[in-house]
Parts: structure tokens; C-alpha cells; sequence
């Protein structure tokens, strides 16, 4: 048995047969009476917070009459995501150098934000763009046919692999279906950002109103399942920690609706990028902390690209390294990259996942 496997904990657990009468089943009403045991006298519902407008989390969640049944996987083939860096191209030169580094350091995508159409070239020097997805966010006024047009005239340099090589790119700013449908002619694997929203602040609103822009944006004539297979959404990710993760999974939930609405399979990718905002007025170190616990929840919630934005520090290579290396230690270290759904079969999750989900459905059609 040692010799097999070369572990001595998993050679004890092959042998371990668990006594679960030491763990007897209790039912809801014996759970009530040890909470209200502990409570001394205190009301349970003193402990009740606030999720949404007329929406009310519970201290405890015991298993629900209904449930999901299982982990969320509409419009997810893999529980990874992209480590993706997001660079600010007002200096060319410094987003450059920055980028390149983030490559070396593990990012698997990049943001370049505030972009002209003569910052394509000196940015992209030296990156492979059918290796690396770059996201781009267009400066005031630029349009969208500038920017194809300086992409079209280096994007053949930038090919590991010619002829064979396709360039990975997208829009990060919300983004028309004719803008979108340009660049899928010039780049098959153009994705964009076609919707975004803030923190989960009204939740329910806030996935009713991404419902209502997905939905017109497909309604288009134009629209078709191939379009729907390079749709993007973003959300800025706040504190609300149990919120955040019940919105994403929610979303996913409702993307499966709405693909079956238009007659299409509810496995076409469902993409989330996720960004993390620095809190100006928090010194830097407590930034990388609720960065980290937001990164925590994205990840939960399941998302395919995460951005975490760095806080103004003396050295901009260390603050993106920093930031970078908040998602390499839950890949390499807590393996969140190996499950699709964790939290499925969470009472408390489910619960307010599934609530949010029917709330914003029921906005959209009513």
C-alpha cells in the first residue's frame, strides 16, 4: 500500500472507514433550539442583513425546499480564469515595459486602457497576440475603425505561429454589435465587452439592467449565435462578499435562460471579466487585502478574467507584481483553478444566488 501511492496520509485514508453515528442527522427544529440555546434569549432575527431592497439574509441556512442541484456550469467548459494585468497606455513606453513583465510573471492577458491608434505598434512590440488575449479600451473619440485599421497593419508581426496563428484580442468599454462585427471579420476571436456594472450595491437591478443590454444587443438582426459566442460582460467587484459571489453564479444562471430563449444551448461561454478597483483613501497594503478577498469572491463566483487594478505606488512594476501574485497563490496554492462551482450546495449561497437570479429574471420580463 506505501509502496503504491508513496504517501502515508493517503495510505491511512484508504484504510479509514468513518463512524457517522458519531454525527447523527439533526432536522431543522433541533438546530433552532441549539441556536437559540446559544443565543441566550436573543432574537435570531436581530442577526438578519440586508442583500438587496426586500431581500434579507439569514444567520443560518438550513437545506431549502429548493435548490440548484448542482454546480453552475451553463456556459463554463474549466473552472480557470486569466490572470489579466491592466495597464494604462498614457505613457506608451512605461505600459510597454510593464507589460512585457507582466508576461514574463505569469499574466495571461492584458488591458491596455486609453488607447490611440499610433500606441498599437510601440505596445504590442515583442508580444505574441495569438499566445496573450489583448483588451483594449479606446481612447475619447478614437473609432473603432482607426484602431482596426493600426491593429490590421502589425497584427501580421505579432504571430508566433504564421500562417496558422489567429490574434487573440477584445473591447474592455462597452461595445456596439457593428463596431463588434467589424473586427470579427478582420479577427475571428475578437471578443468584446459588450455590458458592464458597478459593485453590488442593488444587485437585483444591477443584473436586471445587464439582462435588459445583453438581450437588445442579440436582438440585433445582425446578432447570431456566433456573435453571442464573443460576448463579454464585465463587473467591478466590491466588498459585499456573499453578494458578489451570488451575483456572478446568478448571472450564470440567467445566461443559461437566455440562451435557451433564443433557442441556442446554454453551454455557449457565459464570459465575466471581473475588475478590482483600488480604494484611494486605503493605504496600499490594506488595498492588497480587500483586493485579495474581492479576487476571493470573483473566483467563487466564476468568472474568466480577473483584473486586479494596483494602488498608485512608487514602483508601478512591484504594485503589478503584487497584484498579480494575489491570483498566482490561489491557483498554485488553493487549486480554486480545479472546481468548477466550490460553493455549490452551500444553503446560504444558494439561497440568495437563486433569489437574485429569479428577482432580475422576473424584472426582465415583467
Amino acid at each position: 500500500m506505501f509502496a503504491k501511492n508513496r504517501n502515508l496520509y493517503l495510505a491511512r485514508m484508504e484504510s479509514f472507514t468513518p463512524d457517522w453515528s458519531a454525527f447523527p442527522i439533526l432536522d431543522e427544529s433541533t438546530w433552532y433550539q441549539l441556536i437559540e440555546k446559544e443565543l441566550n434569549g436573543k432574537p435570531l432575527q436581530g442577526l438578519d442583513w440586508d442583500i438587496d431592497t426586500d431581500l434579507t439574509g439569514r444567520p443560518v441556512y438550513h437545506r431549502p425546499d429548493e435548490h440548484y442541484g448542482g454546480p453552475l456550469t451553463a456556459g463554463r467548459g474549466s473552472a480557470d480564469w486569466l490572470i489579466t494585468d491592466w495597464l494604462e497606455s498614457g505613457q506608451p513606453v512605461q505600459a510597454h515595459a510593464l507589460a512585457l513583465q507582466a508576461l514574463t510573471g505569469g499574466a495571461q492577458a492584458l488591458i491596455f486602457d486609453g488607447v490611440d491608434p499610433g500606441d498599437v505598434a510601440p505596445l504590442t512590440d515583442g508580444i505574441w497576440m495569438d499566445m496573450a488575449r489583448i483588451f483594449w479600451g479606446l481612447a475619447p473619440g478614437v473609432a473603432a475603425t482607426q484602431f482596426a485599421d493600426a491593429l490590421s497593419s502589425i497584427a501580421g508581426t505579432r504571430i508566433s505561429d504564421a500562417p496558422t496563428g489567429i490574434p487573440l484580442g477584445g473591447f474592455i468599454t462597452p461595445t456596439s454589435i457593428d463596431d463588434h462585427l467589424m473586427m470579427q471579420q478582420r479577427f475571428s476571436q475578437w471578443q468584446s465587452v459588450i455590458a458592464r456594472t458597478g459593485p453590488a450595491l442593488q444587485a437585483t437591478q444591477e443584473l436586471t439592467a445587464l439582462l435588459h443590454t445583453v438581450r437588445d444587443w442579440l436582438d440585433h438582426p445582425m446578432a447570431t449565435r456566433d456573435q453571442a459566442e464573443g460576448v463579454i460582460v464585465r463587473m467591478e467587484i466590491g466588498p459585499n462578499y456573499l453578494v458578489e459571489i451570488a451575483r456572478i453564479r446568478a448571472w450564470h444562471i440567467l445566461w443559461g435562460h437566455l440562451m435557451r430563449s433564443y433557442g441556442w444551448p446554454e453551454h455557449i461561454p457565459c464570459r465575466i471579466l471581473a475588475s478590482i478597483s483600488p480604494d484611494p483613501d486605503q493605504a496600499w497594503e490594506t488595498t492588497y487585502i480587500a483586493s485579495s478577498t474581492r479576487a476571493l469572491s470573483a473566483i467563487l463566483g466564476g468568472v474568466d478574467y480577473l483584473a486586479i487594478r494596483p494602488p498608485a505606488v512608487e514602483r508601478p512594476e512591484f504594485g503589478h507584481r503584487i497584484a498579480r501574485n494575489i491570483q498566482h497563490l490561489m491557483k498554485e496554492e488553493s487549486h480554486l483553478h480545479r472546481v468548477i462551482d466550490p460553493l455549490a450546495g452551500s444553503y446560504a449561497i444558494e439561497t440568495i444566488t437563486l433569489q437574485l437570479a429569479e428577482r432580475a429574471w422576473f424584472g426582465l420580463t415583467s
